[in-house]
């Protein structure tokens, strides 16, 4: 079987989508740890802006939304990196020259021509 020509490319994708997660990944504890400190915080009495709050949730359902699509991607590489090249070539490129043999013999044989007539 003929190694897929694309693999190259899948696998830097492959490893694109990775670090692509691991960075969603850490922006989005680093959100969730910067709210909870300001939470607690606010139950000490400091002066929090609830605009801010809820501008640094918005941020963490994103990078949530955008770690789901990841992981989606991520298994579509995955699958294609395990199942190779989805086509044969040899064996396509084989069958094509007996059937292009086929009709070589074929057009050599005077009889066929007639056939065809109508």
């Amino acid at each position: 079987m003929v190694q897929n020509p694309l693999t190259p490319q899948i696998e830097k994708t492959a490893d694109l989508l990775r670090s692509l997660q691991d960075s969603i990944l850490r922006l989005r504890h680093e959100a969730e740890a910067l709210r909870e400190q300001l939470e607690a915080d606010q139950e000490v009495g400091g002066d929090i802006s609830k605009p801010q709050l809820a501008k640094l949730e918005g941020l963490i359902r994103d990078c949530q939304k955008v770690e789901k699509t990841l992981v989606a991607q991520s298994s579509q590489f995955a699958s294609l990196a395990e199942t190779g090249p989805c086509l044969d070539l040899d064996a396509l490129r084989a069958d094509l020259r007996c059937r292009l043999a086929t009709l070589r013999a074929c057009c050599d044989e005077r009889d066929v021509s007639a056939g065809t007539a109508g």
